[in-house]
């Protein structure tokens, strides 16, 4: 039996080797590999291999790896692309990133999603939960609905509430 893993390589491999990607780990991997506070700022979009070079070669001449960032915060990644780097070729264990470019714009995908807070449910809400979900039998089914009812209807309530 095989994992995972090896089938999301596998299935990804195509997609992340048109963008210069050997392997989707720097990018799913990007957070660990440059830390919070570089993540939160910019994201890997692509790696260019100098022309003409096969893998054995790779492994002594470095890519140039496009990173974009967010709206302003170009000039101060410019400072940390030699750390960046090094915590790159760290990560591969050879001399995968030569430089960086740094292209500003708004990011597809800003790393980590924001984390929101469920509100708490109050008793008008519960009791509407429990009236809506009353003729459900599979218990399984209505405790599920009850969570998802009472976590939907306070957080609307709670939204309603900051608007006024």
């Amino acid at each position: 039996m095989k994992s995972l893993d090896h089938h999301f390589r596998h299935i990804t491999r195509p997609a992340f080797e048109q963008y210069g990607f050997a392997h989707g780990d720097l990018v799913a991997q990007w957070t660990a590999i440059v830390g919070d506070n570089v993540a939160e700022r910019c994201s890997p979009e692509r790696m260019v291999w100098p022309k003409g070079r096969d893998k054995a070669q790779r492994q002594t001449e470095g890519a140039t790896l496009t990173v974009r960032a967010d709206h302003g915060a170009g000039l101060a990644l410019s400072y940390e692309t030699s750390a960046i780097i090094d915590r790159i070729n760290g990560f591969f264990g050879y001399y995968a990133v030569e430089k960086i470019k740094i292209v500003q714009g708004t990011r597809a995908n800003r790393g980590r999603s924001p984390v929101t807070e469920v509100a708490e449910p109050t008793p008008a809400v519960i009791e509407n939960v429990q009236q809506k979900t009353g003729a459900v039998e599979d218990t399984d089914l209505k405790a599920a609905l009850t969570r998802l009812g009472n976590a939907a209807l306070a957080n609307a309530a709670a939204r309603a509430k900051q608007a006024r």
